[in-house]
């Protein structure tokens, strides 16, 4: 027997109920996943009960709404936010800052899932780009990972134990060229990204766009350090690394006094900071971040019409 249909209406503008679709969207308010598929489920169940097979879009909102006031009100106010924000041209940048082995790259991608944007990269990625095009005798900084740069590659007189920093703050100076220019593009193309990696440094790249209501910057730490250092043995085990953990480990020194300042940087700066104990606490904690600080963008909006069950469109 074939499914029956339910038809969404909304503004004369008829499109097919999806569950999926309207999942999505109450995860991108913030909404856990179990509990937006769960929503979705149980409004689809109640309407084909009532053979409400025509409703309109606003019908939905009440029970979705009424639904979250039970499970998660904090997301009521949010979900009317991505709605408005659904419907406008405005891209949506966010900068995933943190040290080596923090998670960045964990998280930038489960963000980007939950909040449907297409397009991530890495400041890894923008750096090796910037290798081909710059030669290592011109810039050795830039042909090195960040902590194992040493006094050699300074070229100036640096104290020994400034040198790690020295040379992060120099490597982070020199990517943030190509950073910039990315979320330049994203901005002006109406493009939606995420940004991730250890170069996003607080009082250098995310200072630029502190005040931007497009780009949301927030940098990712572990303060147990013990925690910290088994992470390279996990990535190890989970993933095909570049490098064995053991080398990892072997700067862990250098990569903790980078970690070290990147948070006491993101202090000074003022910008919004997760510690990464759990990936899922720490992605829910982003995609409400990123949900509140795009409200300016939302209050803006002027257009009628909602996308918000419009299979037709995607961010």
């Amino acid at each position: 027997m074939q499914e029956r249909e339910i038809t969404i209406i909304k503004s004369g503008r008829e499109t097919p109920f999806s569950r999926g679709v309207l999942a999505q969207t109450l995860c991108q308010a913030g909404a856990r996943m179990e509990i937006a598929y769960r929503i979705a489920s149980e409004v689809r169940a109640e309407l084909l009960a009532e053979e409400r097979l025509t409703v309109e879009e606003e019908e939905v909102l009440a029970r979705v709404r009424a639904k979250l006031q039970m499970t998660d009100a904090l997301v009521v106010p949010r979900l009317d936010k991505w709605r408005i924000l659904r419907e406008t041209t405005e891209p949506v940048v966010v900068l995933i800052g943190g040290a080596t082995g923090v998670g960045t790259s964990t998280l930038a991608a489960d963000v980007a899932r939950r909040l449907n944007i297409q397009s991530v990269i890495g400041t890894d990625s923008i750096r090796e780009v910037l290798r081909r095009a710059i030669s290592p005798d011109l810039l050795p900084i830039l042909h090195k990972s960040s902590f194992e740069i040493t006094a050699e590659d300074i070229r100036v007189p640096v104290e020994d134990d400034e040198t790690v920093l020295f040379g992060f703050r120099a490597q982070s100076s020199q990517v943030s060229v190509g950073v910039e220019a990315i979320v330049e593009r994203g901005l002006k193309e109406g493009t939606n990204l995420v940004v991730e990696g250890v170069h996003l440094a607080p009082e250098i790249i995310m200072q630029r766009y502190k005040d931007h209501p497009n780009v949301c910057c927030l940098v990712v730490y572990l303060s147990d350090e013990d925690a910290h250092r088994d992470r390279f043995y996990v990535r190890a085990l989970g993933t095909s690394m570049r490098r064995p953990a053991e080398e990892y480990i072997a700067h862990f020194e250098g990569i903790r006094k980078i970690h070290d300042y990147i948070t006491e940087s993101a202090a000074r700066a003022g910008t919004y900071t997760i510690e990464n104990i759990s990936i899922e606490a720490t992605s829910d904690a982003a995609v409400a971040f990123v949900a509140n600080r795009v409200s300016g963008i939302a209050e803006k909006a002027r257009r009628a019409d909602s996308l918000l069950l419009d299979t037709s469109r995607g961010s």
